[in-house]
């Protein structure tokens, strides 16, 4: 065992295996981490001075709807550990995890609302927007989930923002890149994945460099999204957005192959990327990585990095009623070159935010140890 070493306990979601700990791969500073897959024996011997526990709970059944069980699962790490961060990488603001934060030192997010005083309100549906959507317009899920305000308060001190989706594998690769990623994550070769990851890393810089031009890109609006098998106070804004969408010609929608759909994305102006299970979505990023203006409900309430989501700079922002899509779609499809300015700006944006990442992995090592790293 390591002492020394920064221990990051995972498993091999999607999310995690090509997104959550691809910075870390990726960082320069990937020799101070070690990575153990959660479902391995070495998880639950190691010991030292720090682990983070990443999507710790997602997904496993003997945790749901049992609190003590996370609470002895995270007890168990802090009589290895002297410090025990939690990375939630789960897709919303607003779902934290109240009922174990005052076991771990830090609790990083890739996405937190600015102003935290609302976390201490209940949300139906777990999200601000779902909750929005339940009390303007009174849609209800046929199995509700309430998050509910922290006992203590003072918990949310503890809050951090780590890094979202625009950090990692682009384009969205296929089935088969998926799968062999994963595996290679689940039986702890995340460090073998380095190469690959840099190669990916770098890909996206070299193509974000890159001039983009509206004026050789179809005018269309890109909205390939569904709301069918989801949560109905998720669906209900995808739903208004795309029945809005058939009020005009210039929009395409409907599903194809993830094949296809990067292909087709490279050729799009714009692209409407709602919300999905959380506020930002692959969509975000594959839009600007591809030149394309991003149009989406407005993210104003959140604090992210990759931060793309500057008010009229970087994307066109519209409300969460959807009531003044029509009226930007006509904007966009009839002067599509005149916001080629925020097309460029979100680019840069990226760009730059991928280029502080060894910084930021810096920062995130030396205060999750509490060491300095040099």
């Amino acid at each position: 065992m390591i002492k020394n070493k920064l221990y990051v306990i995972h498993s091999n979601s999607k999310i995690e295996a090509l997104y959550t700990l691809f910075p870390l791969i990726v960082s320069k500073y990937s020799h101070l981490i070690e990575f153990v897959s959660i479902d391995s024996k070495e998880a639950m011997q190691v010991e030292g001075e720090c682990v983070v526990l990443v999507r710790t709970f997602k997904g496993k059944e003997s945790f749901k709807h049992n609190t003590e069980r996370k609470r002895d699962f995270i007890n168990n790490f802090r009589r290895r550990f002297n410090r025990v961060i939690m990375l939630d990488d789960g897709a919303g603001s607003d779902s934290l995890h109240y009922e174990y934060m005052d076991l771990v030192d830090l609790y990083y997010k890739g996405k937190l609302l600015i102003n935290k005083n609302l976390y201490l309100q209940p949300r139906y549906g777990s999200q601000i927007f779902t909750d929005y959507y339940n009390t303007e317009y009174g849609i209800a899920d046929e199995v509700i989930k309430i998050r509910e305000r922290p006992s203590d308060p003072s918990v949310l001190n503890k809050l951090r923002v780590s890094w979202n989706l625009g950090c990692g594998v682009y384009p969205i690769p296929g089935q088969v890149l998926i799968k062999m990623l994963r595996s290679a994550v689940g039986h702890n070769f995340s460090k073998a994945l380095k190469p690959l990851y840099l190669h990916y890393y770098r890909k996206t810089l070299k193509e974000l460099s890159r001039p983009s031009d509206l004026k050789n890109k179809s005018d269309y609006v890109h909205a390939r999204f569904g709301y069918k098998g989801l949560p109905n106070t998720i669906a209900y804004q995808r739903q208004v957005l795309l029945d809005t969408c058939k009020k005009n010609n210039k929009v395409i929608s409907g599903k194809i192959s993830q094949k296809a759909y990067n292909e087709e994305i490279k050729n799009v102006a714009s692209v409407l990327s709602p919300f999905g299970w959380g506020e930002v979505c692959f969509r975000d990023f594959e839009a600007v990585f591809n030149g394309a203006l991003l149009i989406k409900p407005n993210m104003d309430i959140l604090e992210t990095w990759p931060n793309i989501y500057l008010h009229d700079q970087t994307y066109i922002p519209i409300d969460w009623d959807g009531s003044d899509l029509l009226e930007t779609i006509e904007n966009v499809t009839s002067n599509v070159t005149a916001y080629q300015g925020i097309v460029d700006a979100a680019r840069e944006e990226y760009r730059n935010s991928l280029l502080e990442l060894d910084d930021r992995i810096q920062n995130f090592i030396e205060e999750t140890s509490n060491v300095t790293v040099s």
